[in-house]
């Protein structure tokens, strides 16, 4: 599995849809940063989650939910799960309640997604990409991308296009954007109209539902707010 800093951090590289996992899973999740000290970072995650049976896209639905919700907090570097301290304290009955409270209103919340990002900030990041040798794994997404002003939310809207509409692949074993090689060696020039172009194939591909049929929710809301420690 992915480490839990690439998972709360996917809005830098890994966009995937926000699928409603359930509270019962997301309490087994807390229960087990709570074991922890009601704190896990990434190095820690492996060995704490994967015998759990929570793999990575779960892993990072819950941890969407549960910080939109002001239950989780993240460390500003984005390497570190902090529970609430009221979810710290909860055990049982009490924190599934609070956990389901949280997925009620994520529920209530969910809207049809569409991309909603100047063509020159989808093209700032092509270049970005390009100039780092046509790839961008996760450390150096950290390193680049939030000075350029990408935050997690902007960046993970604009990946989802590009991912969706075959500009970029995504190797979840080391956490790395790849551009394609028709966009790799591109004109500068042309990545905004290639951009413009994506977001109108995703729309039209997408028309408004997801997968199942029904509403096409909103990718993984990563963590935008700076400073949480």
């Amino acid at each position: 599995m992915r480490e839990l800093g690439t998972l709360i951090a996917a809005g830098l590289l890994l966009a995937q849809p926000a699928f409603a996992f359930t509270p019962e899973r997301a309490a087994i999740l807390v229960d087990a940063v709570r074991e922890n000290g009601c704190r896990m970072d990434g190095a820690e995650a492996p060995a704490a989650l994967e015998p759990l049976g929570l793999d990575s896209i779960e892993v990072q639905s819950i941890v969407d939910i549960l910080y939109g919700a002001d239950l989780v907090t993240i460390s500003g570097d984005q390497q570190t799960l902090i529970l609430d301290d009221t979810l710290c304290a909860a055990q049982g009955d009490e924190a599934l309640a609070l956990v389901t409270a949280a997925y009620d209103v994520q529920e209530a919340s969910l809207e049809p997604w569409r991309p909603d990002f100047p063509a020159e900030r989808g093209a700032a990041l092509i270049g970005i990409v390009r100039g780092n040798d046509c790839a961008l794994t996760e450390e150096e997404a950290g390193q680049l991308l939030p000075g350029a002003g990408f935050d997690p939310v902007l960046t993970r809207d604009i990946v989802t296009v590009m991912l969706d509409t075959g500009l970029v692949t995504i190797d979840p074993e080391i956490a790395r954007i790849q551009l394609s090689d028709g966009l790799c060696a591109a004109d500068a020039a042309s990545d905004e109209a290639t951009v413009s172009d994506a977001v109108a194939l995703w729309i039209e591909a997408n028309a408004g539902t997801n997968a199942s049929g029904g509403p096409n929710p909103a990718p993984a809301q990563g963590p935008a707010r700076e400073g949480d420690q």
